[in-house]
């Protein structure tokens, strides 16, 4: 097999599966496979590939065909600019919460401009892979970050990450806000469990192959954000602010539920313009 006939095969192996993106998925496959950039494939497209390499493609298009994620395939993910390991132990990090860091990152700079070198505590809600707290202490080195996880699989990835990234963060394992009670913080951040149990039913064959605690957020797939609402009033600073991502359809019922509970909110769309993070403070 050369190199052109393995990109058609995989193509046409992903399209028989109804598999969004096939070309571009069996592209970035093969060049996985052969250890070199997707530009590469194009430039070397008459060569052969060895037995081994053809066996390896084929049984990563087989995987993908079975609609196991490509982010697992591959074992990555970027994300603010960062390459996360990623697996089956937590969910992938979507580009939509870029805009969680960006938001947060917004706010400490203003802070920066009034106050010199402040203190400044911030926790990461179900950090998953570490995507959230890696990234604000990837590029705000100076401030103390805490992620927490109810799976002590997940932190096992999360340190991973971190470690490799060369961050400091401090990971500590509980259900939701039970590792960081008793204590204040300016910053609580969060991308919870939001999916509600009919959309969770509709999902993306993939969708099934991430953790599901990681997506249903209850029957109407608010759970999470009554917790917040009722829970995290008493861990923030007087200036503290809490910062979430939410469904694109979600916005109403969550300022709803914080305004009840005595917060001002704000409403933040991503690039799409859809209704993506919340400012509660």
């Amino acid at each position: 097999m050369m190199v052109r006939e393995g990109m058609h095969w995989g193509e046409a192996r992903l399209l028989e599966q109804e598999i969004d993106n096939a070309r571009f998925d069996a592209d970035l496959l093969l060049a996985e496979v052969l250890s070199v950039s997707r530009d590469r494939l194009y430039l070397n497209w008459d060569l052969n590939l060895s037995e081994q390499e053809e066996a390896d493609y084929r049984g990563v298009i087989l995987r993908r065909a079975e609609h196991e994620p490509l982010q697992y395939i591959l074992k990555s993910q970027e994300f603010m600019g960062l390459s996360f390991g990623i697996d089956e132990r937590v969910l992938i990090p979507r580009a939509d919460s870029e805009l969680l860091v960006e938001k947060w990152l917004e706010l400490v700079r203003a802070v920066e401009r009034r106050v010199k070198d402040p203190m400044i505590r911030v926790v990461d809600l179900c950090t998953g892979s570490g995507a959230l707290a890696i990234s604000m202490a990837h590029y705000y080195p100076q401030v103390e970050v805490v992620g927490t996880d109810l799976s002590q699989e997940a932190l096992e990835v999360a340190r991973e990450n971190a470690e490799r990234l060369g961050v400091s963060v401090q990971w500590r394992q509980g259900d939701f806000v039970k590792p960081i009670q008793g204590e204040r913080w300016d910053y609580i951040v969060t991308n919870p469990p939001y999916v509600s149990a009919e959309e969770y039913s509709q999902c993306a064959p993939e969708i099934f192959r991430e953790p599901s605690m990681a997506f249903l957020g209850g029957q109407d797939g608010l759970d999470f954000y009554r917790r917040l609402a009722e829970e995290t009033r008493s861990l923030l600073n007087p200036q503290g602010k809490l910062l979430m991502e939410i469904g694109c359809n979600q916005a109403e019922a969550v300022g709803k539920i914080f305004q009840i509970k005595g917060f001002e909110t704000q409403v933040f769309p991503d690039l799409a313009g859809h209704d993506r993070v919340i400012i509660a403070r």
